[in-house]
C-alpha cells in the first residue's frame, strides 16, 4: 500500500522541507527538482510537489494522504486537518497594519466600514467578525502592502515575519490574526486507518529525529577515570555520559555525550582543562530520544 505526501514545491516552505524529509532517510533522487512526483519504492512511500496553499485541500479530500504546509495556509482552507508535528520553521504570523499616519495606526482602533486589503479573506473575515467590526475585505494575490497607498484599503492582513517589509512601506502592525509555522498535517480519517497511521508515523519520527538533532554535536574524548565526576558536571549528556573502557589501559576511559552546539566551546575547552585527550566533536543528523 502507497502512502502520499504532499510537500511545497516552492516559496518559503520548500527548500527546509526537501532538507527535513532528505536528512530523514527519505531519497528522492538527483532530478527530483524536475518532477511532480516522486516514488519511493522501498518505503511504499509517493511523494508529490504542489503549491503550499493546495495541499490543505487535497488532504481533505484524499487525494494526499498527508503533507508538509503552513499552519496559515491550512487555516485559510477552514479544513478540519490534524496537525501532527511542527517543525519548527516557516515561523510568522498573519497581521492587521495599516500606514504610520493613518488614525488606525496611532489609535489601535478599527471600526465599521474598514477597508482590508488581503489573500487571506477568510481568517480576515472571521478576526472583524469575531470583534463585532463590519470590514470590507478586499481580495488580493499579493502586494497588499502597496494596497493602502493606491486608496484600494485603510488596512492590509497579511504575513509578517521580520517586520521589515511592514517598515520599508511605512506600515504599523495593529494586531496579530494567527501564529503560524510549518506543520505536518493528515486527517482524523487518515489516522483511522491502522496501516497508514503506523507508516506516517514512522516518517514523522524520522523527521522528529532530524529536528531534535538540530543544534547538537556529538562530544567523544578520552579521559582519566579519576576525573570522571569533572566529566559528568561538564558534559552531562542526555542521562549523563556514556563511558567505555580503553583496552590496555586501566587508567583512562572514553566518553561520549550529546551536547548543544552552543555549548561546544565551553565544553572543549573545559575538558581540555581536566587533562582530556582526543576530544573530538562531530555534527548529529539524527537523534532518537
Amino acid at each position: 500500500m502507497t502512502v502520499k505526501m504532499a510537500i511545497p514545491n516552492k516559496g518559503r516552505l520548500n527548500e527546509r522541507s526537501i532538507e527535513l524529509i532528505t536528512k530523514a532517510g527519505i531519497n528522492l533522487g538527483d532530478d527530483w527538482g524536475r518532477k511532480l512526483n516522486i516514488k519511493v519504492p522501498d518505503l511504499d512511500l509517493e511523494v508529490f510537489f504542489v503549491r503550499a496553499q493546495d495541499i490543505p485541500i487535497f488532504i481533505d479530500s484524499g487525494a494526499v494522504d498527508f503533507g508538509i504546509t503552513g499552519q496559515d495556509v491550512t487555516a485559510e482552507a477552514g479544513k478540519e486537518l490534524k496537525n501532527v508535528l511542527n517543525l519548527r520553521f516557516g515561523q510568522c504570523r498573519l497581521s492587521i497594519a495599516a500606514p504610520e499616519e493613518s488614525a488606525i495606526a496611532r489609535t489601535g482602533k478599527m471600526e465599521d466600514g474598514i477597508r482590508v486589503a488581503t489573500s487571506f479573506p477568510y481568517l480576515t473575515r472571521k478576526y472583524f467578525e469575531d470583534r463585532g467590526i463590519s470590514a470590507e475585505i478586499v481580495f488580493v494575490q499579493g502586494a497588499a502592502e502597496i494596497m493602502p497607498q493606491l486608496g484600494v484599503s485603510d488596512a492590509i492582513s497579511d504575513l509578517v515575519a521580520t517586520g521589515s517589509t511592514l517598515r520599508m512601506n511605512r506600515l504599523k502592525e495593529i494586531d496579530t490574526v494567527i501564529e503560524s509555522e510549518a506543520s505536518v498535517f493528515t486527517t482524523q480519517r487518515v489516522l483511522d486507518d491502522p496501516d497508514k497511521k503506523d507508516r506516517i508515523g514512522e516518517i514523522v519520527d524520522a523527521i522528529r529525529s532530524v529536528l531534535d538533532a538540530d543544534g547538537r554535536k556529538y562530544v567523544m574524548a578520552d579521559v582519566q577515570k579519576s576525573r570522571l565526576k569533572d566529566v559528568e558536571r561538564i558534559i552531562p549528556g542526555i542521562g549523563g555520559p556514556t563511558v567505555v573502557n580503553i583496552a590496555g589501559n586501566d587508567d583512562w576511559v572514553a566518553v561520549q555525550a550529546v551536547i548543544s552546539g552552543d555549548d561546544s566551546y565551553r565544553v572543549v575547552s573545559d575538558l581540555k582543562k581536566i587533562g582530556a585527550k582526543g576530544i573530538l566533536t562531530m555534527p548529529i543528523e539524527r537523534l532518537v530520544e
